[in-house]
C-alpha cells in the first residue's frame, strides 16, 4: 500500500473528536467508538489535495465527496479515526492529536474541558492519511484516517444538530 498524507485548511462541521465526545453507536461497537467530523476544504485546491492523494471520489456505490446544506451546499468529506483499531493496531486508533492554533500557538493540545467543544464552521487544519492499495491487494479501496487537527478558529458549540453517519 502506498501512505500519502494530506494536510489542508477548511471548516469542521459535527466535529466528535475528543474522547468526551467520540461518536458510540451500534455500528462502532467493534471500535468502541470513533472519531469523526465532516470537512468543508476552504477552497478547490485544498479538496484536489486529497483527491491527488488518492481519496477515493466514490467507495461501495457511495458518493465520498457530497454537498452539505450545513455549509451552505459546499463540497465536503467524511473524516474519521477508530477509538480501537479492528486489527489492534495501536498507533492507528484513538483520538486525533488536536492542537490549539487560534493564538498562533505551536504545541498546545486543545484541552475538551476548558477550551470548549468545537460549534460547526470552527475553522482548522486537518492531517489525514490515505492508504492506497496496490494492485491485486486483497484491500478493495483507499483507506483513510484523521491524523491530526490544527484548530486556527473556533466557533464555539451551540447544540448544534447531530449529523447521521
Amino acid at each position: 500500500m502506498a501512505n500519502n498524507y494530506v494536510t489542508a485548511e477548511g471548516e469542521l462541521y459535527y466535529p466528535k473528536i475528543f474522547p468526551q465526545n467520540k461518536e458510540v453507536r451500534e455500528w462502532t461497537t467493534k471500535t468502541e467508538g470513533s472519531y469523526n467530523t465532516v470537512f468543508i476544504p476552504a477552497s478547490d485546491e485544498e479538496l484536489n489535495k486529497f483527491l491527488d492523494a488518492g481519496f477515493p471520489k466514490e467507495s461501495m456505490g457511495n458518493q465520498m465527496i457530497k454537498e452539505y446544506s450545513v455549509a451552505g451546499g459546499r463540497k465536503g468529506i467524511k473524516l474519521k479515526r477508530p477509538h480501537v483499531h479492528p486489527a489492534g493496531i495501536e498507533d492507528f486508533g484513538g483520538a486525533p492529536k488536536v492542537l490549539d492554533f487560534t493564538q498562533g500557538q505551536g504545541e498546545k493540545l486543545w484541552d475538551f474541558d476548558v477550551d470548549g467543544a468545537l460549534g460547526n464552521g470552527t475553522k482548522a487544519k486537518v492531517k489525514a492519511s490515505i492508504y492506497v492499495p496496490e494492485k491485486g491487494s486483497k484491500t478493495k479501496g483507499a483507506i483513510t484516517r484523521l491524523d491530526a487537527v490544527a484548530i486556527t478558529e473556533h466557533v464555539e458549540h451551540k447544540g448544534e444538530s447531530e449529523m447521521v453517519w
